[in-house]
């Protein structure tokens, strides 16, 4: 790790949001757009000097979410080459944490996976949105350069400036995540649900949105919207969605996967079953499934079936009709997600509030197609 320096606050005015475009555009260049066969999904200034007029340390953080993570080492190459230091995780998992200068800079990078960038990008809003939260922030970080500046060892000053402000920045990135959430509501699916009213009808919502969908309520962030699709339906959805600007490609199938830009009405060319699309910091993952004409099927096992009247429900939000795939439906996916044997703790929780949902032939269906010794299999069937 480079020199720690002792901490310091200046007030940020708008240089810094121009020099944080300007090296959001840098890492772009470098790693390339991850859909056209680069690794970067996104970058973003983040941090107190991405807040006009906070008071703030003088170091502009950058969080970079990519594909795959860890970079592989040509492109960790191409971020060196731009005069940063790696320097690994540095005591936080999930992150490669990059430096240039003497903290001048800050590169974290992140995956796909991880819930940094959403924390660190709803924290950031929240700052500039919220005047109180400003003053909570500012008030704390007054109070933590207070305590550095009595302690004469670099280290220990920087560490103790941080302690002061921990428990105020948990406490702000919780009311962070709420706003978020009551902020971005059901937009995002309305806004997906317009761009393919006049796509193929055999489409539904899944994953953790279906489940909020049907509950009538967001009940926390989701990464993406996922979209199930019939396979002879996809070019046309695809299609449907590049005609309104969310473009995607072909996710082919490795370690890692890779990207590979989709033509305009072709067909999966094999290799995987899914599609990544995006418009804006709107995210698309199209899972391509074997349906028939009155069966919905399990892509993992399709063996396993649902009718299509049973499979897909209906919900209208803001009088707009969504087709939704059925709670028994996405927790068969959620069970198993990844080849997992354990389910996520997010998909623990999903489960959680998805058990109300389900009546006794959906608990029924559910148990049955859930492998044996499956956990969720007792909390089916328990009351």
């Amino acid at each position: 790790m480079s020199a720690r320096i002792r901490p310091r606050l200046e007030r940020v005015d708008a240089t810094w949001a121009a020099t944080g475009t300007s090296w959001c555009a840098r890492v772009e260049h470098a790693l390339g757009d991850a859909l056209d066969g680069g690794h970067l999904y996104d970058v973003a200034h983040v941090g107190s000097t991405a807040v006009p007029g906070l008071l703030a340390q003088p170091t502009l953080d950058l969080l970079a979410q990519v594909h795959p993570w860890p970079l592989p080492s040509h492109a960790d190459a191409r971020i060196v080459d731009l005069g940063f230091v790696r320097h690994g995780q540095d005591n936080l998992i999930g992150r490669t944490f990059y430096t240039l200068g003497r903290h001048d800079v800050h590169l974290h990078v992140v995956g796909h996976e991880s819930d940094g960038w959403h924390r660190r990008l709803a924290l950031r809003d929240h700052l500039r949105a919220s005047s109180d939260a400003r003053a909570r922030y500012e008030a704390a970080t007054l109070d933590g350069l207070a305590r550095s500046d009595a302690i004469a060892d670099d280290d220990a000053a920087r560490a103790a400036y941080n302690d002061a402000k921990a428990s105020v920045l948990a406490a702000l990135e919780v009311d962070a995540l709420a706003h978020a959430l009551e902020r971005t509501g059901f937009h995002p699916i309305l806004d997906l649900a317009r761009a393919l009213a006049d796509a193929p009808t055999r489409w539904a919502i899944a994953g953790g949105w279906a489940l909020d969908l049907i509950a009538g309520a967001p009940a926390r962030h989701h990464d993406d919207i996922d979209i199930a699709v019939d396979a002879a339906a996809a070019p046309d959805l695809l299609d449907a969605l590049a005609h309104h600007g969310i473009r995607a490609s072909w996710v082919i199938a490795g370690n890692p996967a890779r990207y590979l830009p989709r033509n305009p009405g072709e067909a999966h060319p094999g290799g995987g079953h899914q599609a990544h699309a995006r418009r804006g910091d709107t995210w698309v993952d199209v899972v391509i499934e074997p349906w028939t004409a009155t069966q919905w099927r399990y892509r993992r096992d399709p063996r396993i079936m649902l009718p299509l009247h049973r499979a897909i429900r209906h919900a209208i939000i803001d009088g707009v009709d969504v087709p939704v795939m059925a709670p028994e439906a996405v927790l068969l996916f959620k069970a198993t997600t990844g080849g997992r044997t354990v389910p996520r703790p997010k998909d623990d929780a999903d489960l959680a509030r998805a058990l109300p949902m389900l009546d006794a032939d959906a608990r029924a269906w559910l148990d049955a197609a859930l492998p044996a010794g499956h956990p969720w299999r007792k909390r089916l069937t328990s009351r």
